[in-house]
């Protein structure tokens, strides 16, 4: 574990990609988790940030960001072996407000064997009811030919998955999923006397060409995602593709849940697991390997959410928060990050014309700290995706072969 440790250091405190990380692994009955870093760093205060430091703990309530995808996806599956769905059913058959969608099954939406575009951004528009007109107004575009990822997929089968529970999409999650696998502290609307535990996912910053952008509308206990922060009506409303916040213990419950075979059968879950998208185009480009809401192996390793040493069957997910989950039902493991990327750092930039993220000054690794308008020096998390295989994969994988737990 000491490798695993230095490296969570390095993001944290040498690279400064993440305030802090907690990365929890193991099998379907053993597991092991370590944490880094500061759920916390600063506080906006009269127009400056002030240190405001509070360690992280795998105690820390974490904005799950899209993995809350994953266990949409393994919901709806549930619903398919109860008998209450059929995946070749019309999303407009089950909802009628989806008025595009009458001739969609609810496969293509979960596979991405479709494309959905609203007439209008969601998180632009000026009020929660807007949005969801937005949403509901949602129909088919032709499908891009490499990169088919998208949230509103997510979005609409929380609906599918509402109409066929009767019940609100967290109430259904919790008698389906959290309850059974023991995650009594998984919330979407998480309670006031726990918010104090809550990890601070505010002050992000963003560079959009010529725009220096500073989020400080997330307070605790609020999705960090745009369209999930409209929408979820303070919490109440749990959206498909993000706002849930859970621990490091609840998601390693999760985990080794699924492997157990005890929220979905083992055939269900290879299911969630077969590439239904992924392949060669004519120009060499290889389309995005996706599941049910979920990632498969891609080709090109720097490209991939699932590490080298997993196999055809690994699947996983990252959430833009800075957290990631992936599945090996074969080898029978589980890796599990729970970071925080996105406060108080540039989190995405998108260079000026003419200009790339080079011109940043960041180092060969994306690691750096970029000068913002009122003279700060803030650090970017930019390139975090790519330094999980050498970072964190690795280390863990060793890990887990000392454990005995890969053969």
């Amino acid at each position: 574990m000491q490798a695993l440790l230095k490296n969570m250091r390095y993001l944290c405190d040498d690279a400064q990609m993440l305030a802090g990380i907690c990365a929890a692994y193991g099998t379907a009955d053993q597991s092991e988790c370590a944490c880094y870093g500061r759920a916390q760093e600063v506080q906006l205060t009269n127009g400056s940030f002030v240190p405001c430091e509070r360690p992280l703990t795998p105690q820390n309530i974490c904005d799950l960001a899209s993995l809350t995808k994953l266990i949409v996806s393994v919901m709806t599956m549930r619903l398919v072996e109860l008998g209450m769905l059929s995946l070749e059913e019309t999303v407009g058959a089950i909802d009628p407000r989806f008025v595009h969608l009458k001739d969609v099954s609810v496969f293509d939406v979960l596979c991405y064997r479709v494309c959905l575009q609203t007439p209008g951004r969601i998180d632009d528009a000026p009020t929660r009811e807007e949005g969801l007109l937005r949403l509901f107004d949602v129909r088919t575009a032709p499908l891009p030919p490499v990169r088919i990822y998208s949230d509103i997929n997510a979005m609409v089968i929380k609906y599918v998955i509402e109409a066929r529970s009767g019940m609100p999409l967290y109430d259904t999650l919790k008698r389906h999923i959290f309850d059974p696998a023991g995650m009594k502290e998984t919330f979407s609307t998480v309670p006031a006397d726990l918010l104090d535990r809550c990890v601070c996912y505010n002050y992000e910053h963003r560079i959009v060409r010529d725009r220096y952008i500073l989020r400080d509308c997330v307070p605790p206990g609020m999705p960090h995602d745009p369209k999930a922060l409209l929408l979820c009506d303070e919490g109440s409303d749990l959206c498909g593709h993000a706002g849930l916040f859970s621990t490091a213990s609840d998601m390693t419950r999760f985990a080794q849940a699924l492997l157990r075979g005890e929220l979905i059968r083992r055939d269900t879950l290879f299911s969630i697991a077969t590439n239904r998208t992924g392949r060669y185009n004519a120009d060499g480009s290889y389309r995005q390997p996706l599941g049910f809401l979920c990632f498969l192996k891609h080709p090109v390793q720097r490209l991939s959410e699932v590490p080298v040493y997993m196999g055809e069957h690994g699947f996983g997910i990252s959430g833009f928060t800075g957290n990631h989950l992936v599945i090996d039902p074969d080898l029978g493991v589980f890796e599990l990050f729970l970071g925080n990327r996105c406060h108080a750092r540039v989190s995405h930039i998108t260079p000026p014309e003419g200009r790339t993220i080079e011109d940043f000054g960041l180092d060969e690794y994306g690691a750096g700290r970029i000068l913002w308008p009122d003279g700060r020096l803030v650090p970017t998390s930019a390139k975090y995706v790519y330094r999980k295989d050498a970072c964190l994969h690795d280390p863990i994988v060793q890990r887990m072969h000392q454990l005995g737990w890969l053969a």
